[in-house]
């Protein structure tokens, strides 16, 4: 005669809703260390912009609607100011900007001396293409941030 028994595992079944989650939640962590990023691009501004993630389909968007922001990281135009308001615009005379095209850093920058005219022919803004640049570096790292998730999840 032959007996036949079910074999029941000891593990438990696993659960592959959990394995979306956990990539979910890698993604949010990148998300999390883009926003760091972009935080630091302004880290000396006095005009501090604000940053949010948000949800974004399958994923999340990092970034800001911060008019100076975009002037600064999609640059400008060369184009004519005029003094409105006042006589004369005031401005300094040599100029050095707190950040670089190809750079996420900000740093101490400055003017020296003071100029006055009624005009001037500004040269436009080099884009420093910050959001291609942070984009770049967390499209490389994020599988590494989801097999992280999903690895403490298995």
């Amino acid at each position: 005669m032959i007996r036949l028994t079910a074999i029941k595992p000891r593990a438990q079944a696993i659960r592959f809703g959990r394995f979306a989650d956990a990539a979910k939640q890698g993604m949010k962590d990148a998300a999390d260390e883009a926003l760091r990023d972009f935080q630091k691009t302004t880290a000396t501004w006095q005009h501090q912009p604000d940053f949010a993630v948000k949800p974004y389909g399958n994923g999340y968007q990092i970034g800001t609607d911060d008019e100076i922001y975009g002037y600064v990281d999609k640059g400008t135009r060369a184009h004519k100011i005029v003094a409105r308001r006042a006589k004369r615009l005031r401005f300094g005379s040599s100029f050095r900007p707190k950040t670089r095209p190809g750079s996420l850093s900000s740093g101490s920058g400055g003017s020296s001396g003071q100029v006055f005219r009624s005009s001037v022919n500004h040269p436009g803004t080099k884009a420093r293409s910050f959001s291609k640049l942070i984009g770049a570096k967390w499209r490389a790292q994020l599988a590494t941030y989801m097999q992280r998730r999903i690895k403490e999840a298995a």
